[in-house]
């Protein structure tokens, strides 16, 4: 999927000030292949392809049959549930700035809560069929 895209739904989300309030993903395999993250503004859900990762907006009804467990008590999801959105960009980017510019989405960089409150920033990484969850810093 391409940078402008993926970060597009993510960047409605940040403009709206979307809390977490549930994060799902699949039990196949020991990492997710798809995470399905519902904020109070919508619902994203995130998959790994082979140039990177998919990022899509999810109409409320519709449910992913993968995506089947609550991973909300996982790590790093209970840090920032019930928490905003504050930014996201690529891997990579330090603050986001130019990255429109980018190609293929590898790396999702994360931010919850504002710069002054004890930000948490997760980090979401295609890498190959799973996806890399981890908490930055």
């Amino acid at each position: 999927m391409s940078t402008q895209n993926g970060l597009e739904i993510f960047e409605r989300a940040v403009d709206a000030r979307g809390r977490i309030l549930r994060v799902e993903g699949d039990r196949a395999q020991p990492a997710p292949s798809v995470l399905v993250l519902t904020f109070d503004v919508g619902r994203i859900v995130v998959r790994p392809e082979e140039d990177g990762l998919r990022v899509e907006a999810l109409p409320a009804p519709q449910r992913l049959p993968e995506a089947s467990a609550v991973l909300d008590d996982e790590e790093p999801w209970w840090r920032f549930l019930g928490q905003p959105i504050t930014a996201a960009w690529p891997g990579g980017v330090a603050d986001g700035v130019g990255a429109r510019g980018l190609g293929s989405l590898m790396v999702l960089k994360l931010r919850f809560r504002e710069e002054s409150e004890n930000p948490k920033i997760v980090q979401l990484e295609a890498t190959g069929s799973q996806l890399r969850v981890s908490l930055d810093g």
